[in-house]
């Protein structure tokens, strides 16, 4: 029998072995965690390589933005700067914000310490493997603490621990940074608050406190207000008791969330502060006050029913990076993920059917936070469903209005579901109904994961008769039938681990429940291992030979890339040059840009020089592209790039300064430089 300082060993190491798993390539191998393939499906980096990754728009975004905002921030700080502003974005405007952008998140502690540092040693593609390696270590460990603090044994905390960090909405965004920087915070601000109240400890307040400030800090404002309010619900549902149960003191329970929220507050206000200061004359802030039309497209692209056969079909539609990428849904494929595996969803299931109270030293307490987690699981789902629930938040939370949309709290869904599936666990291991009850919760646990499945598979056969008309619905059934397999291969092996939880005797149910974990691992694994393909760093923002003509001679000259017909949809951009912010990774002057947050006015100057036609693409107001010579001409840029086989430009008054495989340069002889 190993000693519990042992098995306290063990776990961590196991713990640590997950983000291995998943980061071995970029942090073992010399590859970057960054979707630099999909560069190469755009000028100048066609010439460069060929991407062997299908598109994936979501995913561009982190080579497109996120790459850009860390490096020129990294530069700045490293040149003992403040990175206030970006000069190379919007540049015939002057430039446009960058601390205020809030995903930038300069001031967020591991992006100061990590980008800032590998910048220095000449590595900087490895930060983004290593920060997101190290905040899935941060929410895996978390999750395990939360669920040991919660009563829980150590195998039920482990599966809520790997439920959790290999689940759908975590692998799937790891591509844009801010989302895993915020989520993983979320069990580390539920521990804090548990503590606190359970020991009145003010510690443990003004830890909760630098949480929040954390989570503000790490950038992604809507997914910071969806942990922000799991905690208040958990504050509100734990915080009135202590751990005997009784009402603690109001002045201390009021206090202390106070006390929590005034240090979050204040750790986070030189980033947020600007940031919403910036909404307010935003780009986002011309679509005006909140309308019901408006809450109409914004639950329009809510989580649909359809999407209930992804539950144990997670490709049913399709997948990013197989089949050639074909997908055949409505939104992206990571915007409706919400797959926390097989056996996870069945024990998350038999826990909600199960109510009885699972032997602990504080019975009652136990019974308090598996209804917590029930209470967050309706909520959340309820919201990514875009039901009525989203309408107090949409007219009356400032800035919720111009989020993207209710499915991205589906990471709320995932993290419920994770701590159910550690309780079902010691449900079915120390659980003290007899054995016939425990049969039939099983069964219906098995039962209820296949009726939802069915019932989604039927709306989804419904949805591809109407929408994808011209593909045979046999052909659409025949991209699933794989996954298909594999999910009833695994609901078979989570049948026999259910009946073999239950039936262990006690010398072996930690063998048994191990076993259980593997399984989940497994399952996890073999789906989303293939979802983040990394790159060669030479892949990562080249310098091919018409980037160093305008870094010799354009240094800071306006340049126009053309880019007249991109669209981000679900095939790469047609005749297109230099994607939106990567004249920032050169340090050269774009007049364009794309940015979370940037003011009105520069999309307005664009849309003024386009003569009054909208420069962005029709499915991403951000992004601002000089669409026309005359656009390019009225901003007075100095330098019109265009893809290599575009039409020759230079009967337009240009001179033709360079040409080649990558791209052609104009110069306009009325063109200026920089000036802010």
């Amino acid at each position: 029998m190993l000693s519990p300082r042992r098995l306290r060993h063990l776990a961590s190491a196991f713990l640590l072995f997950l983000p291995l798993l998943v980061f071995f390539r970029p942090l073992f191998t010399g590859q970057a965690f960054l979707p630099g393939d999909l560069l190469s499906l755009v000028s100048p980096y066609k010439a460069t390589g060929s991407s062997f990754s299908p598109w994936n728009v979501l995913r561009f975004d982190g080579i497109t933005q996120f790459y850009p905002w860390r490096l020129e921030t990294a530069r700045q700080i490293n040149e003992g700067r403040i990175p206030f502003w970006n000069e190379y974005a919007f540049a015939a405007e002057g430039g446009t914000p960058l601390l205020a952008n809030s995903q930038s998140a300069p001031f967020y502690p591991p992006n100061l310490v990590i980008f800032s540092l590998m910048y220095r040693l000449g590595v900087f593609w490895y930060a983004f493997g290593l920060s997101a390696a190290l905040h899935l270590l941060l929410a895996i460990k978390g999750m395990y603490l939360l669920l040991r603090a919660f009563g829980r044994s150590r195998p039920a905390s482990l599966m809520g621990a790997v439920t959790f960090g290999l689940s759908g909405p975590i692998i799937t965004w790891l591509s844009l940074p801010t989302f895993l920087c915020v989520t993983a915070w979320l069990p580390w601000l539920l521990l804090c608050i548990h503590r606190a109240c359970e020991r009145k400890s003010l510690g443990y307040t003004l830890t909760a406190g630098c949480i929040v400030g954390m989570t503000l800090l790490a950038g992604h404002l809507q997914i910071a207000f969806y942990v922000l309010m799991t905690g208040g619900i958990y504050f509100l549902w734990r915080g009135h008791f202590d751990v005997r149960g009784k009402r603690l003191p109001f002045t201390l329970w009021a206090g202390g969330a106070a006390i929590a929220l005034i240090i979050g507050a204040a750790l986070a206000a030189p980033q947020v502060v600007p940031a919403l200061q910036l909404s307010r004359v935003s780009a986002r802030a011309l679509a005006g006050p909140a309308t019901m039309e408006g809450y109409q497209a914004y639950v329009s692209n809510a989580l649909p029913l359809r999407n209930l056969v992804t539950l144990l079909i997670p490709d049913f539609f399709g997948h990013p990076n197989r089949n050639g990428g074909f997908y055949w849904n409505t939104n992206n494929y990571a915007e409706w993920c919400y797959y926390v595996g097989i056996l996870p969803a069945m024990l998350a299931v038999f826990a909600l059917v199960m109510p009885w109270r699972i032997p602990t030293s504080s019975p009652q307490d136990e019974y308090r936070e598996r209804g917590f987690f029930a209470i967050v699981l309706f909520v959340s789902l309820l919201l990514a469903f875009g039901t009525w629930l989203n309408l107090p938040f949409f007219f009356l939370i400032p800035g919720y209005s111009q989020t993207g949309n209710p499915g991205r709290c589906l990471f709320v869904v995932a993290f419920s579901l994770a701590a159910l599936a550690g309780y079902g666990i010691d449900i079915l291991r120390l659980g003290d109904r007899d054995a016939a009850s425990k049969r039939r919760a099983a069964f219906t646990s098995i039962l209820i994961p296949v009726l939802l499945t069915a019932i989604g598979t039927s709306l989804a056969i419904s949805f591809a008769r109407v929408v994808v008309p011209q593909a045979p619905v046999s052909g659409l059934l025949q991209i699933a039938t794989p996954d298909a397999i594999r999910g009833i291969v695994l609901l078979v092996l989570a049948a026999i681990a259910f009946a073999a939880l239950r039936r262990a005797k006690p010398e072996r149910q930690s063998l048994v429940a191990t076993m259980a974990i593997a399984l989940t691992i497994l399952d996890l694994w073999s789906w989303g291992q293939d979802y983040n393909p990394t790159s060669p760093p030479s892949s990562i923002y080249p310098v091919t030979p018409g980037i160093a003509f305008l870094q010799q001679n354009g240094k800071n000259a306006l340049i126009a890339p053309l880019n007249q017909f991109w669209s981000n949809g679900n095939q790469p951009p047609r005749d297109a040059v230099l994607p939106p912010n990567a004249l920032t990774v050169y340090r050269l002057h774009d007049i364009a840009g794309y940015d979370s947050l940037f003011p009105a006015q520069r999309k307005e100057s664009a849309k003024k020089a386009n003569n009054g036609e909208d420069p962005s693409p029709p499915e991403n107001g951000n992004i601002v592209f000089t669409k026309s010579i005359e656009a390019a001409k009225t901003q007075r840029a100095r330098y019109m790039i265009a893809p290599p086989d575009s039409p020759d430009l230079s009967l337009n008054g240009l001179r033709t300064v360079y040409s080649g495989a990558d791209m052609t340069i104009y110069e306009n002889p009325d063109g200026k430089d920089f000036h802010r």
